[in-house]
């Protein structure tokens, strides 16, 4: 087909960017590339624009530059897959990543459909999250990058990897680099601690005549100690990764065992020079991981010294500065490392250090806040001796606040200045009360004495302020106050992009909270107003309890069953022998239900809707504790993609109790609407319960909206998708909605008759109840 005329052409981009305007000139710029190309291809890229321009304006733009080349290769039938592959690559590694789809469309793309070569990061993540998660002990995230490392939260790794024809050893080839990088943080290559005077230190000084400073102890501040710090850098990491391999053979021989063949072919590859003393490193540790333990080199070298198993980073610190002005003469500095080892990036390091330690504080002085504010006015003070021996150890703190929170084993294994003593009592004192610290908040303190050697004194006051200023306004903290759930922190959700066709991975957050409970006469006030109508309710739930239903064809029962009846007579009639269920039976069944209600809790729910939805939330809950059905309630709120968040009020499991009141009492209202997050949590622990008939029932005063791009067709697409999610996983959504518009967006987000519209807010306490009875007689 014959390709557009300029002017028409830049028409159909200004209207695939819309609501966005640009001048004359930047659209010619833009579509100057596509001149020639037949309108067929054409007419697909402006579609494939539609998805790309809302998400990166940069990206449309490179996109354009490249797509002429690439149809040089694709089909335009194909650039839809294209363009899913290069909005993935985008959103987990940036522009950069993408580009590489961008201008490499044979290798990064064709070849992977065609699956010639190689194995991708992306297909094998499911089966090897769960390794590096069992490897650390804790969440620890797989992510693409343009070089290997881990920052101690993250392991960086490559796309793809195809240097093996065989994609097992592919395979085995990533399982080594995650292994490693685990390594360097479990034998302490980033805890790094060198005093003014240690070995190490006193080398470096000496001979290049630097100034030892605080800084200097650790990783970044050795190597600035030389005049090339890369190349003390390298040396250092050379040392580590020679640690790790013999750490390795120790705790995880099997896979060394498996993989000694692979360490074979990656020593084989490195050419033999004498000269090249890296090189030689190198294939001494290739060696040594291929071979075990106890078999590196014998020679009595700081080298040599790296494979004993009582080796440390000091002894790396201590061979990188006896080996350093070898090395820079040689100038062997920028050989490249060995696949596995990747690089060292201690500022990458030294930056989620310090984000852990500010979650940590936060969330300490918010539940220890919680705490502080939930006692008595009096407790019993400590005995004079024990509030001496508190004293002493804290003086800074006499009289206001200590803490004795030793860490787990009394610090063996800690350094001298992260020891707590011999005390082992476990608890907080505040004005000379005591306060009993629960198990959640004794393994966050023990993790916080891990990394600080103490409680810093701040955190403890902060808490107090907190707790006081909370009393002071004679209000409950709000939600976002509410302690983390224990196990629980961050879950991580796609969310449906439908401009595409596609999910975003790993696109948004959902932080997992529960409201901290408020004493006060809003339950029992609730349940004085709506008396009358409370005691119908219970007494229809009351006849709800059992379902009723009539079987037939049964050898006795309370009726004939007509049908079976004359199908008898008529095999008589024939000659055969007749049946003997001729009978209709009342059966009464258990009900086997479990039903999740979903709250929404974004601003707009302030005033008399927060106080109508708490208000049908108690008589809710009072009805069906008669009925005896499983029921959870969560709220949700947040902001942007990266804080949605879900408020547990009532799990499944959980009975209805004072505390459960309390949470529906301090519902109050927060930020946005983004639904996708919390329906599909709520979807994923539904779908691990085994009722019969699993219901997820939302209630919502206007339709799903966020801070960001998260609005109009897009979020209503997503929350549409996550419900159609649902579905598949047995799980029945219903919408009980006040707003108004409603009728607008629902039918398309839940279908026609998986909704209810209630058009004043004062009917929900009496609507809501009876609506669940509806759904589940």
């Amino acid at each position: 087909m014959i390709a557009l005329d300029t002017r028409e052409l830049k028409t159909r981009f200004a209207q695939a960017v819309l609501p966005d305007i640009l001048n004359d000139w930047e659209i010619e710029e833009i579509t100057e590339p596509l001149q020639d190309l037949p309108n067929a291809a054409l007419h697909e890229i402006f579609r494939q624009i539609t998805a790309i321009w809302p998400v990166s304006h940069a990206l449309c733009n490179n996109f354009l530059q490249a797509v002429t080349q690439g149809l040089t290769c694709l089909h335009h039938s194909q650039l839809a897959d294209w363009v899913k592959a290069i909005l993935a690559a985008y959103e987990s590694g940036g522009l950069h990543q993408a580009r590489q789809l961008l201008e490499r469309v044979e290798e990064t793309f064709l070849c992977t459909i065609r699956g010639e070569t190689g194995i991708s990061l992306a297909e094998i993540t499911g089966r090897l999250q769960p390794y590096a998660t069992g490897l650390a002990g804790h969440p620890l995230e797989l992510l693409p990058g343009p070089e290997i490392y881990t920052d101690t939260a993250a392991v960086y790794l490559p796309s793809r990897i195809a240097i093996f024809p065989k994609q097992t050893d592919n395979f085995l080839l990533y399982k080594l680099i995650i292994s490693f990088q685990w390594a360097f943080t479990a034998i302490g290559t980033f805890s790094l601690h060198l005093p003014e005077g240690s070995p190490a230190i006193t080398a470096a000084t000496q001979k290049h005549r630097t100034v030892f400073s605080a800084e200097s102890a650790g990783l970044n501040g050795f190597f600035n100690l030389f005049p090339e710090p890369s190349v003390a850098a390298h040396l250092f990491h050379l040392g580590e990764t020679a640690r790790a391999t013999s750490f390795l053979h120790e705790r995880l021989p099997g896979l060394m065992r498996e993989s000694g063949p692979l360490f074979e072919n990656l020593a084989r590859t490195i050419p033999q020079d004498p000269h090249d003393s890296t090189g030689e490193m190198q294939r001494t540790i290739l060696l040594h991981a291929a071979q075990g333990s106890g078999t590196g080199p014998s020679a009595a070298t700081p080298f040599s010294r790296l494979f004993q198993g009582d080796a440390t980073s000091q002894n790396s610190a201590c061979f990188a500065a006896e080996a350093y002005d070898r090395f820079r003469d040689q100038g062997k500095e920028s050989c490249p490392p060995l696949i596995f080892q990747g690089v060292l990036r201690p500022a990458e390091v030294l930056a989620v250090q310090r984000q852990k330690r500010a979650a940590a504080k936060e969330q300490f002085i918010e539940a220890l806040a919680a705490i502080i504010s939930a006692q008595p006015p009096q407790e019993l003070p400590l005995e004079k001796e024990e509030n001496e021996a508190l004293g002493a150890e804290f003086p800074a703190l006499e009289g206001q606040t200590a803490a004795i929170i030793p860490p787990e084993g009394a610090g063996k294994d800690l350094p001298d200045t992260k020891r707590q003593g011999e005390k082992t009592l476990e608890f907080i004192t505040i004005d000379d009360s005591r306060i009993d610290l629960p198990d959640p908040l004794k393994k966050l303190a023990r993790e916080i004495v891990e990394d600080l050697g103490q409680i810093p004194p701040q955190y403890i006051s902060s808490a107090k302020q907190a707790a006081g200023k909370g009393v002071a306004q004679g209000s409950a903290p709000p939600p976002q106050e509410g302690e983390a759930l224990a196990g629980a922190g961050l879950f991580i959700y796609d969310e449906w992009d439908y401009r595409r066709s596609g999910f975003r991975k790993n696109w948004c957050s959902l932080a997992a909270k529960k409201i901290i409970p408020v004493a006060g006469t809003f339950v029992g006030n609730t349940l004085e107003k709506y008396r009358g109508h409370l005691i119908r309710l219970k007494h229809q739930f009351e006849m709800m309890r059992n379902q009723e239903r009539f079987v037939r064809r049964q050898k006795d029962g309370d009726e004939i069953d007509l049908d079976a009846l004359i199908e008898a007579l008529a095999d008589i009639k024939a000659g055969l022998p007749p049946s003997e269920e001729l009978f209709i039976r009342l059966a009464r069944d258990k009900r086997n239900i479990s039903a999740l209600f979903l709250v929404d809790m974004s601003s707009s729910t302030e005033g008399w809707v927060n106080t109508a939805i708490k208000e049908a939330l108690i008589l809710l809950c009072e009805s069906l504790e008669i009925l005896g059905d499983t029921y959870g309630i969560y709220g949700f709120s947040g902001m942007r993609r990266t804080r949605s968040e879900l408020f547990q009020i009532k799990d499944l499991t959980e009975p209805y109790s004072d505390e459960v009141k309390g949470r529906i009492a301090a519902i109050a209202p927060q930020e946005y609407t983004r639904m996708g997050p919390p329906i599909r949590h709520l979807t994923r622990l539904l779908a691990e319960n085994d009722a019969k008939i699993r219901l997820l029932v939302t209630l919502s005063d206007g339709k799903p909206e966020d801070y960001d791009d998260y609005k109009g067709e897009y979020a209503i697409e997503d929350t549409r998708h996550a419900l159609i999610e649902a579905k598949a996983q047995g799980v029945h959504p219903f919408c009980i909605t006040i707003d108004k518009e409603a009728h607008s967006y629902l039918p398309h987000m839940y279908g026609e008759v998986n909704y209810i519209c209630i058009d004043e807010v004062g009917k929900l306490p009496n609507r809501i109840p009876e609506i669940y009875r509806g759904l589940t007689s």
